[in-house]
């Protein structure tokens, strides 16, 4: 049978006792197991230390992610505020552009009721120079209507002998004549 506390070639003998004995036959029979253990924890240990480096690298790779995602979105919010405040500045010159172009539209407005004002005046100019020739000529004929009637009435004489004969008549009658033969064309 086979003794598993004495084997016979041993390549490693145990430590003989201080009394001569040739030591403990269980010195090394918690060795390969100690040894297994030492082994698996050493393998445990390696997976433990690959997996903290590849949660390590993972936690940079978050980390160097995170700062571009932050540095992306800081250059994308100063993008965005540019154009914010170019957007103002363009709506800021549209609105002065309307308030001038409306001061334009009303001093044109202004020009054109002006320039309507002295058209009409231009065009009442005429009538009423016509107006005041054709006022002129009808007090000059009731001007000299009364010297007419002046001078009938200093000789005595009444209108309706005018129309008698041309031969009868005097100088003075015949301009009456001629005024109230006048007078019946008008």
């Amino acid at each position: 049978m086979n003794n598993l506390n004495d084997p016979p070639n041993w390549n490693i003998r145990p430590n003989s006792r201080a009394d001569g004995g040739d030591g403990s036959r269980w010195n090394y029979a918690l060795l390969v197991p100690m040894l297994g253990l030492a082994a698996f924890r050493k393998k445990e240990i390696e997976k433990e230390r690959s997996a903290s480096q590849r949660t390590a690298a993972f936690q940079r790779d978050l980390e160097a992610r995170y700062h571009a995602t932050i540095a992306e979105s800081r250059r994308a919010v100063a993008h965005l505020s540019l154009e914010l405040e170019k957007e103002q500045n363009r709506t800021t010159s549209y609105r002065e552009a309307l308030i001038s172009q409306g001061r334009k539209l009303v001093e044109e407005k202004k020009l054109l009721e002006q320039e309507r004002a002295q058209v009409l005046q231009e065009r009442r100019q005429p009538l009423r120079s016509a107006y005041l020739r054709c006022l002129g000529q009808e007090e000059d004929w009731q001007r000299r209507a009364r010297l007419l009637l002046s001078e009938f009435e200093a000789h005595g004489a009444r209108p309706e002998v005018g129309f008698l004969s041309l031969q009868t008549l005097g100088a003075g009658r015949v301009s009456a004549v001629l005024f109230f033969s006048l007078e019946s064309h008008i």
